[in-house]
């Protein structure tokens, strides 16, 4: 079995591939155009949602449900190897709702959590102010209000656990090639080669974790008009005290308290381009109280069915993608490098790849990945 893997792009769905790769015995390099870990994944808010492999019947709930499942163990491990803790915390989330598009939406969603064995309760006005006391006036001010609760969510610290999968893969023997740029990627005789520091190099497989720059990277791969940057901006505050203490959720909108008495807000999408930075009309659509610390931005990776490619390239041998998470990045990480290391080590994946397969949103019959001779 070949054993040498680039894997291009360093955030959270690269390094968990890397470090499961290395578990397995790969001899794995990290290639990132900056430093690893300091992209759209450290951006995120780490909102880890509910999920249930056992019952999942939907393709991409069922890598929720791989990812939801590894990721205690993940975080004890890398907390155990590294002495970094990554701050994964069984919160769990309210969902809000405030007019009757939201909560039918909720109903339906209840409904459908209920079928997949996830707890999931409908509260009233005095469970609410018992679980939020803060969402007190919310209700009173709020004709249509409804909420539901949902205990199985939890939050993770996104630069605690990008650090801990780093110092894992460090310890692990990952090799990391920071600040160097992979400007394209060709074929030649069914076999793929990276453009990098003035050569084309190759290893046995390459792995392609580049987000919203896959199409960019390698523009034969023609994923221009499949994977396209949505941006999302996110408010951080410092309270005196949390001003929550369940994970908040009201359609895309968040509020997420932190014990170091931070809060996170966010966040809007916008179709912005390749444009990173904030803007003055979101970031007060995010804030009417307390005091802003900072503010950020990541363009996430977003493909037309919002489900992410995941595979080898048709007609490449050596050459697998791993992008198109959206806002989901952190949380199918885990399960993301199972997949691809299952099919590195060419065995079974742990579940149905199908939906994920390349290139599927460019047209019923795709091109082959243009090749040289």
């Amino acid at each position: 079995m070949s054993r040498t893997v680039t894997v291009v792009g360093g955030g959270a769905i690269g390094l968990s591939t890397a470090w499961e790769l290395s578990q397995r015995g790969f001899t794995v390099t990290v290639i990132d155009k900056n430093a690893t870990g300091k992209g759209t994944s450290w951006a995120g808010a780490g909102i880890l949602p509910p999920a249930n492999l056992q019952n999942s019947f939907d393709p991409i709930d069922r890598l929720r449900g791989l990812s939801h499942q590894l990721f205690p163990e993940w975080a004890e491990k890398l907390k155990t190897d590294t002495g970094i803790d990554p701050g994964i915390q069984r919160c769990g989330g309210l969902y809000l709702a405030e007019t009757a598009g939201e909560i039918a939406a909720m109903f339906g969603m209840a409904e459908y959590w209920q079928e997949m064995e996830i707890e999931c309760n409908q509260l009233t006005l005095d469970e609410i102010i018992c679980q939020e006391s803060a969402l007190a006036s919310w209700w009173h001010n709020t004709n249509n209000a409804a909420a539901w609760h949902v205990p199985d969510e939890y939050q993770l610290r996104s630069p605690r656990y990008l650090a801990a999968l780093k110092s894992a893969c460090g310890q692990s023997g990952v090799s990391f090639l920071e600040n160097t740029d992979v400007t394209d990627i060709r074929c030649s005789d069914g076999r793929a080669e990276m453009h990098y520091e003035g050569k084309w190099r190759t290893t046995d497989h390459i792995v392609l974790t580049t987000g919203v720059w896959t199409g960019h990277i390698a523009s034969s791969l023609e994923l221009e008009l499949s994977i396209v940057p949505v941006r999302g901006q996110i408010l951080l505050l410092k309270t005196s005290e949390p001003l929550v203490h369940n994970i908040i959720n009201m359609g895309q909108r968040y509020i997420l308290a932190r014990d170091d008495g931070h809060t996170l807000i966010g966040s809007n999408e916008e179709e912005s381009g390749f444009e990173l930075g904030t803007t003055e009309s979101v970031l007060k659509s995010l804030l009417d109280f307390a005091a802003q610390v900072k503010a950020w931005s990541g363009l996430r990776p977003m493909t037309f069915d919002g489900f992410p490619m995941i595979g080898r390239v048709p007609g490449v041998e050596n050459l697998y993608v791993a992008a198109g998470h959206h806002r989901s990045g952190l949380h199918l990480s885990p399960g993301t490098a199972v997949l691809i290391a299952d099919m590195l080590s060419e065995t079974a994946p742990r579940i149905p790849l199908d939906a994920f397969q390349i290139r599927k949103h460019q047209s019923d019959n795709p091109a082959q990945f243009h090749t040289t001779t």
